[in-house]
């Protein structure tokens, strides 16, 4: 009797699949919500347009397609997407690291 519980089995396959799901939805979501930055209308997007077919081909629910939209044209209260960037000069990161290296 291998494995001795059918549940169990079942269980390791659905968790292993939710995962893989999970995975490539989060890469779906993060799609469209950086296509969508450029306007939130896919017949005006193309790019945007593209990122919406390639959800509903992974059968990404529509509701999630359009809360990503919204996340990523503005429409979400609460929510902001900010890109930071830090600039450094490499003379500044050399005596950065050779200060900590002292001690």
């Amino acid at each position: 009797m291998s494995g001795h519980s059918k549940w169990s089995t079942i269980k390791h396959k659905k968790g292993a699949k939710d995962a893989q799901r999970s995975k490539l939805w989060s890469r779906l979501i993060r799609e469209v919500t950086i296509a969508a930055r450029g306007g939130g209308d896919p017949e005006a997007n193309p790019r945007l347009r593209l990122a919406v077919a390639n959800a509903r081909g992974a059968n990404m629910p529509k509701d999630t397609i359009e809360k990503a939209i919204k996340r990523g044209s503005g429409g979400m209260d609460g929510v902001t997407s900010s890109r930071s960037t830090t600039a450094t000069s490499a003379a500044a990161a050399a005596s950065a690291i050779s200060s900590s290296a002292r001690g």
